[in-house]
């Protein structure tokens, strides 16, 4: 799809090339996919501005990069909490 964006841009938007290879978004099914929850969990965290995301057309999507910092500072937030399984 971006190359058929990139297609459609002026000659002189050329540098912007680059930006527009680097940018991948995910619909809600492929990032509850990713994050193995359901897509109903992930319009709620939308929501309640818990995870970034943005519409296009109508359409909910998520930046793949945001989601993966996202997803890494969430790992780095529990790092030190205990686990509920492990504590018993």
């Amino acid at each position: 799809m971006a190359s058929g964006l990139r297609d459609a841009l002026p000659m002189e938007s050329a540098p912007m090339d680059n930006k527009l290879d680097q940018i991948r978004l995910l619909t809600l099914a492929e990032a509850a996919e990713l994050l193995q929850v359901s897509i109903r969990t992930l319009q709620r965290m939308i929501r309640s501005k818990k995870l970034p995301a943005f519409k296009v057309g109508g359409q909910w999507r998520i930046r793949e990069s945001q989601l993966q910092q996202w997803v890494e500072q969430r790992e780095s937030s529990s790092a030190g909490e205990p686990n509920d399984e492990n504590d018993q």
